[in-house]
């Protein structure tokens, strides 16, 4: 998926449009287009969140802060 598209999904998945099995179905496509391992996640916690530590209303991103995020994620080589 393009930038765009996962920007539109994106939207789709933070504004609850859709039924919950096809919001589940938009978090698997979400996912299986991202390499962050956790990217649809990332729309309500942010990464590495303790929430013995971490204040989540602080966390606000928009949907395009998410994607970058989610698309930019290198995983580590061993």
């Amino acid at each position: 998926m393009t930038r765009e598209e996962l920007i539109n999904l994106g939207k789709k998945i933070v504004n609850c449009e859709g039924t919950e099995e096809e919001i589940n179905a938009m978090f698997n496509l979400f996912n299986t287009n991202v390499p962050h391992p956790d990217g649809a996640n990332l729309f309500y916690y942010p990464e590495n969140y303790d929430s013995n530590i971490d204040d989540i209303s602080q966390y606000n991103p928009t949907v395009e802060e998410v994607v970058d995020k989610a698309l930019s994620y290198k995983p580590i080589q061993l």
